[in-house]
């Protein structure tokens, strides 16, 4: 039928036409025409038929594999733990930097977001473990792909952004009106040396989203799945 061939054509067109697609393609227009016959066969019209099994067939994205079920519980778990990780590290690199005046803000906030994780983490923990461990949520392993890359195309923006700002606030004027660069001690370069560093501790953010695709591959409930926790 030329019609459920349009409608699959246009269901597969975000995929690439790989050998395994046009199979997934040719078996889903073929129980699509078989659905549609078998009712047309029980007694309904051709366009309710057609109707009907449209209704009836499941996403294409779960269809293709890209939307796994993942135990919800264990994979939120994980992820705090690594961001806890993530910024206790952080943290400690940053107590030098207490010297300085915006380094001891950027300390303690880091504490304290240490801390604030620690607190979720650990109500997590006292949460009914085996029951929760069980609670399956459908995520798509596409989107956390695309997460991934975009966080990392912003943090390159972001780093690329400051050390042009940065750059701009303590030498633009040696570059744009020759006036010698004013550093007089160990502090004042210590100073740019920090303002060009500390930019670099957002890395923080796509790394932490960089685990999340593998993380729902860890946590897929699918057949056979052993859940390593």
């Amino acid at each position: 039928m030329e019609s459920l061939q349009h409608y699959v054509d246009q269901l597969f067109q975000k995929y690439r036409g790989s050998k395994q697609i046009e199979e997934l393609k040719w078996e889903v227009l073929s129980n699509l025409e078989a659905k549609v016959a078998d009712l047309v066969a029980d007694g309904l019209s051709l366009d309710e038929a057609v109707k009907k099994a449209k209704a009836n067939l499941p996403s294409i994205d779960s269809i293709v594999g890209e939307r796994r079920q993942v135990y919800i519980f264990l994979l939120v778990q994980e992820l705090l733990q690594l961001g806890l990780l993530y910024v206790l590290i952080a943290w400690i690199v940053t107590m030098p930097l207490r010297i300085w005046g915006m380094g001891i803000f950027l300390n303690y906030s880091l504490f304290a977001i240490c801390i604030l994780i620690g607190i979720v983490y650990l109500i997590l923990l006292g949460i009914n473990r085996p029951a929760s461990s069980q609670n399956l949520t459908s995520m798509n392993v596409r989107s956390a792909c695309l997460l991934r890359k975009t966080g990392w195309m912003l943090w390159a923006l972001y780093i690329v952004g400051t050390l042009v700002f940065t750059t701009a606030l303590y030498f633009g004027s040696n570059l744009w009106f020759s006036t010698p660069v004013n550093l007089t001690g160990p502090y004042q370069f210590a100073n740019v040396a920090v303002s060009y560093a500390l930019p670099f501790l957002s890395i923080l953010i796509p790394l932490w989203l960089h685990a999340i695709p593998r993380l729902i591959l860890k946590y897929d409930a699918g057949e056979g799945d052993v859940i390593a926790k």
